[in-house]
């Protein structure tokens, strides 16, 4: 099947020489929901000033900041290597990523004194592609596709193994610091036939509404192009509940909530403040493990909490 890409998507795209903050990100997830453990695997690169970031997390139920966290090893102002090719890349701070089959099949892990990783991650569907609508990734492009994630981990002295269904995304284009919107990620599968991904925005004030996502329902895929997301929050403000209601282009209506179980509070980038929640949806009747990305400006996210505390 041709999903409109090339073997080059799996690598570095075309950079624009004018843009200094032009930025290309990797991110590959994996999660063991009976631990309510969720892991982040999550290279960063800004090949205008030679730098990459980003790494690892895994976070559970224990704690939810990353100097508590089970793993937590995020890197900065790493050089990027010459001729670094995404395809069959061992990077800098231990991380490996090989692309086995273009588009399709990918094996990556890691290597610390705390964390051995090994995973494959086959497509389950279809990805998401855009690019060019948003402040975040203009005139550059996005996909969103989720996996069959398989593997191990060694994780504090601990072999477990690793057998989910979890989400890849790949973006590309200038990614300007301090212009953050609240935006969420919302994102869930219960098979290769039924998930779905919900991303949304919302202004000072306003509903947080869905502006593009996926839904493949019983085998048929197609985008989002409306609705809402609705959120219940705990005394700290953190995402507890959530809801999804939207419409797709074929005019078929999506309906899912869920309880979120584990989280960690995670700055991607300086002006950038994430809400990781591991969260199990209910999907058309089916349990359906996922993720709630709950995204704020370090600013919003302060004045937020502050009417909290003020209960204004």
């Amino acid at each position: 099947m041709n999903w409109g890409l090339t073997t080059d998507d799996d690598t570095f795209h075309r950079v624009d020489p004018n843009e200094a903050l032009w930025t290309e990100t990797v991110w590959m997830s994996w999660m063991v929901p009976e631990r309510k453990l969720f892991g982040n695997f999550y290279p960063v690169f800004r090949p205008n000033v030679g730098v990459q970031f980003g790494g690892i997390s895994i976070y559970d139920h224990t704690a939810d900041v990353p100097w508590e966290c089970p793993i937590y090893d995020m890197q900065w102002h790493l050089p990027i290597e010459k001729g670094l090719d995404l395809r069959d890349a061992q990077l800098p701070n231990g991380m490996y990523l090989r692309a086995v089959e273009p588009n399709r099949v990918f094996e990556f892990g890691f290597r610390s004194d705390e964390l051995e990783l090994d995973l494959r991650y086959e497509a389950l569907m279809q990805p998401l592609m855009s690019g060019g609508e948003s402040d975040l990734f203009s005139r550059g492009g996005h996909l969103d596709q989720p996996g069959h994630v398989t593997g191990r981990m060694k994780l504090l002295g601990e072999e477990v193994a690793v057998d989910c269904l979890a989400q890849r995304d790949r973006a590309w284009g200038p990614r300007r610091d301090n212009r953050q919107p609240r935006v969420a990620y919302v994102y869930g599968a219960t098979s290769s036939t039924n998930a779905f991904l919900a991303v949304s925005a919302q202004k000072k004030g306003g509903t947080d509404n869905i502006f593009t996502g996926y839904y493949m329902n019983e085998g048929t895929w197609a985008k989002m192009v409306s609705g809402r997301r609705e959120v219940d929050r705990d005394a700290l403000g953190r995402v507890a509940r959530v809801r999804i209601d939207g419409t797709d282009e074929l005019g078929r209506s999506l309906h899912v909530e869920g309880e979120t179980v584990s989280r960690l509070f995670i700055t991607a980038y300086p002006s950038m403040v994430v809400i990781n929640s591991l969260t199990r949806f209910v999907l058309n009747g089916e349990e359906c493990w996922g993720e709630d990305q709950d995204a704020w400006s370090p600013r919003r996210g302060r004045d937020f909490k502050a009417t909290l505390r003020t209960g204004a």
